[in-house]
């Protein structure tokens, strides 16, 4: 993809579809009608309002900040977004990332049969994500929000993580103590008393070496609805090892972060086992009927395993270790996942050069001879758009990178 200019104009940008909208803005397809007249190469543009981030809460273009200074610090990283560009006016900020035109893991599980992947296929996907938060994790930060929804696919059958809004800079080695968490829906005093239960003996090592293969029968079926996430109850942007933020999506939030006791890079290889079970069962392992249950047995009960033990069942288990300090990854980060059995045989050295991946995803062109574009800011009402929120100076994503101010403070 050729790049576009790192401080786009909004006179230019036309839009060619909503791809999707979440709490923290809505996300685009878009292309620049001066350097890309004809679409050949459109960007998803993430468009927010900042009338909502200052009716909502006060950290929240804080957190829209950060996550521009976040992409803008990611050099050509193949599985993490790549910065193209970004505008502001007094009404609304953007940025844009290249466009995976295979959608989300989620999506494409549903397109399996008895929507589930390979283990051939998982071994693919999680090698990569494990590559993605090794570079986060190396650059001190905590992704936070690993699901299915977040790992896009892209037209080569690759994965590149998204949304980085809920990532957080850990430096220091300092130790907080726990915050309440309060909440209407739930006792956290509760979750704070649970305990979780003693570890059990070693798993078995399934001596099971696969060669990643190729291959998928592919099916159509529905996309199942998304995950709630739960967002900070308090903000804590101090710099420190240990975050006491409640952040993250239901049923990948880890045992730490629902006893509110802190938590470190840790919290991302319990959502990359929750990952991995889901692939592989077509359900995460902890849902319950409400929220306060689904918690509950994030901290009470053991995964539950169908059939024969294998070294990928091995490798989800001990990331799914309820205490942060036994967790696989704990001593030694990516390495140690790296060094598992499941994995045992892979080239992570050539993992980019895989030109057969084990699914091919359905690519969308994007054809606008029948397609009328239309203006980015025609799209939301001007009810909401206040005029006396005028443009930081000096933070668009092309200064934030030189003035390194987030990286910092978050």
């Amino acid at each position: 993809m050729e790049p576009h200019p790192k401080n786009l104009n909004i006179e230019n940008i036309r839009a060619i579809k909503v791809l999707g909208k979440g709490a923290m803005g809505t996300v685009f397809l878009a292309h620049d009608s001066d350097s890309d007249p004809d679409a050949t190469t459109p960007f998803a543009l993430k468009v927010v309002e900042k009338s909502l981030l200052y009716h909502k809460h006060n950290d929240a273009q804080r957190r829209a900040r950060w996550e521009m200074s976040v992409l803008a610090t990611m050099k050509n990283h193949p599985f993490l977004p790549t910065l193209l560009g970004s505008f502001e006016t007094h009404e609304l900020m953007g940025w844009a990332v290249p466009f995976c035109c295979g959608g989300d893991l989620n999506v494409l599980r549903y397109t399996q049969n008895d929507r589930v992947f390979s283990s051939a296929a998982i071994k693919f996907y999680l090698a990569q994500i494990v590559c993605a938060l090794a570079h986060l994790h190396s650059m001190g930060i905590a992704y936070r929000d690993l699901k299915p929804e977040n790992v896009l696919v892209q037209s080569s059958g690759h994965v590149t993580l998204t949304d980085f809004d809920l990532s957080r800079k850990l430096s220091s080695f300092r130790k907080k103590k726990p915050v309440s968490l309060g909440s209407s829906e739930m006792d956290m005093a509760f979750f704070k008393e649970c305990k979780p239960p003693p570890p059990p003996p070693p798993p078995r090592r399934n001596n099971l070496t696969r060669i990643l293969t190729y291959g998928a029968n592919i099916d159509t079926g529905l996309r199942k609805p998304k995950s709630a996430r739960v967002s900070p109850r308090r903000a804590s942007f101090a710099a420190g090892k240990r975050s006491n933020s409640f952040v993250g999506t239901e049923e990948y939030v880890s045992p730490e972060v629902v006893r509110g006791e802190g938590h470190e890079f840790g919290v991302d290889w319990w959502a990359l086992g929750i990952l991995a079970y889901e692939m592989l069962y077509g359900r995460t392992p902890f849902r319950g009927k409400n929220r306060k249950e689904t918690f509950r047995n994030v901290l009470m009960i053991k995964p539950e395993f169908i059939g024969k033990r294998t070294s990928l069942t091995d490798l989800i288990e001990r990331l799914l270790e309820k205490d942060p300090n036994k967790r696989l990854g704990h001593f030694r980060g990516a390495e140690e996942i790296k060094e598992h059995e499941f994995f045992k045989g892979l080239r992570w050295d050539l993992l980019t050069e895989v030109e057969r991946p084990p699914i091919v995803p359905a690519t969308v062109d994007v054809d606008l001879t029948n397609v009328v574009t239309f203006d980015v800011r025609e799209y939301f009402p001007k009810s909401r758009l206040p005029p006396s929120l005028p443009p930081s100076p000096g933070r668009t994503l092309s200064s934030l990178s030189e003035e390194r101010v987030s990286l910092t403070e978050f």
